[in-house]
């Protein structure tokens, strides 16, 4: 049995229990983690990322059902057996040499031209904002070419965190550095939420704990160059 004939057959198991037929089901190769479907009357054709191409049976079916959910319009609930599986040291350090190799525009190093992110993390750490339990088993990475837009990103599935070379430079603040460092570090505090909104009230309040916050914002609007700036 084919990857994809393992698949398509525990698809066609949950999508039976929300009245649907599976026309087809396989695994793509995109860079994010994602599912995409397409549903026409009953029938619905489902590709998943290959991230989850060697998944247990058990971890395939209980995402299905949260699949389904989002076909069906619902809120979906993940299952204990797949947030075990894909919140765990050896799915992230597999899969991220995979995630890594797909990404274009990542240095995979934390040195700079000009600036360390493992300074601006050492300064975190030692004023208590980070704690070591925030950034274990994580790679952060400035990018080859520089954003202005979107200065910082972390994959909190992967646990990756990519800061723009375009902070990479002398005249940039340490301060504004440190505050998206510390912005795409309480992503990686609260983990991988599949369900979740990414920036929720509960992290804007720790965002604001940052003591140079107004400034950096303001730094970062400054560059933008009237573009709204953009973390993730």
């Amino acid at each position: 049995m084919t990857a994809d004939d393992r698949v398509r057959e525990i698809l066609s198991v949950q999508a039976g229990r929300s009245g649907l037929d599976v026309a087809d089901a396989s695994f793509f190769s995109p860079k994010e983690f994602q599912a995409t479907w397409k549903l026409k009357g009953n029938s619905v054709s489902v590709k998943i990322s290959d991230y989850l191409s060697d998944a247990p049976d058990a971890v395939l079916s209980e995402f299905a059902s949260a699949l389904f959910d989002m076909v069906g319009g619902r809120k979906p609930t993940y299952g204990g057996r797949y947030m075990e599986w894909v919140t765990s040291d050896d799915f992230i350090n597999d899969k991220r040499k995979t995630y890594l190799r797909r990404s274009k525009n990542l240095k995979v190093d934390h040195v700079g031209a000009e600036k360390d992110l493992a300074s601006s993390l050492d300064r975190l750490l030692e004023s208590g904002l980070v704690l070591p339990s925030d950034i274990e088993n994580s790679v952060f990475t400035w990018t080859s070419r520089p954003n202005i837009r979107r200065v910082g990103y972390c994959s909190p599935m992967m646990r990756v965190v990519a800061v723009s070379s375009a902070l990479d430079d002398p005249a940039v603040p340490d301060e504004v550095a440190d505050f998206v460092v510390y912005h795409e570090a309480l992503h990686l505090r609260q983990g991988y939420r599949p369900s979740s909104r990414l920036h929720d009230a509960q992290f804007r309040e720790m965002e604001r704990m940052f003591p140079g916050f107004n400034n950096a914002e303001s730094y970062l609007r400054r560059i933008g160059s009237k573009r709204r700036y953009h973390v993730r």
